[in-house]
């Protein structure tokens, strides 16, 4: 590309360099696999947005995992029903979640249902069919995980007496 006018051509030299790094990546990102910009764009919503908010309501249910890394502990908001001594959810992006990957390193967990909390331990049940676990699920969050989820995976914790 090319310009004639002195104006242009100033503001284009710094712009170039810039544009002929970024611009390239951009593209090449963007081409690739669409589950994976799927994942990473509502990660970072959630991350950054959605999951701050809604772990302040004080009886949006929580899933506390202990970091696998640092050891502390990680709340993340999520849906899910509780049937007898078992709390039930699936996880809308599976291995990739890092609560997952959390419980696969330690599997006892706290869950906060209705502002009160009790611990457990997480099975991660790759065998449960996820969709239609959804459709005993609440209806909202299961409409929302099913929006946008990756790959789902069923989660049982087997809550504590």
């Amino acid at each position: 590309m090319r310009f004639l006018r002195p104006p242009a051509r100033q503001v284009w030299a710094p712009a170039a360099l810039v544009h002929e790094w970024l611009v390239p990546r951009a593209l090449a990102r963007a081409t690739r696999d669409p589950v994976a910009r799927k994942h990473r764009r509502v990660t970072a919503f959630q991350r950054r947005v959605l999951n701050p908010l809604t772990r302040a309501l004080p009886f949006q249910t929580l899933l506390e995992t202990t970091g696998r890394t640092s050891g502390l502990p990680r709340r993340t908001p999520i849906g899910g029903r509780r049937t007898g001594d078992e709390f039930w959810f699936v996880s809308e992006h599976g291995d990739r979640s890092q609560y997952v990957r959390n419980i696969r390193a330690q599997p006892r967990v706290r869950v906060r249902i209705a502002g009160r909390w009790h611990t457990g331990t997480a099975e991660l049940l790759r065998q449960d069919d996820s969709r239609a676990r959804l459709d005993k699920l609440p209806k909202m969050n299961s409409a929302a995980v099913r929006a946008v989820g990756t790959d789902l995976l069923t989660v049982r914790v087997d809550l504590d007496r």
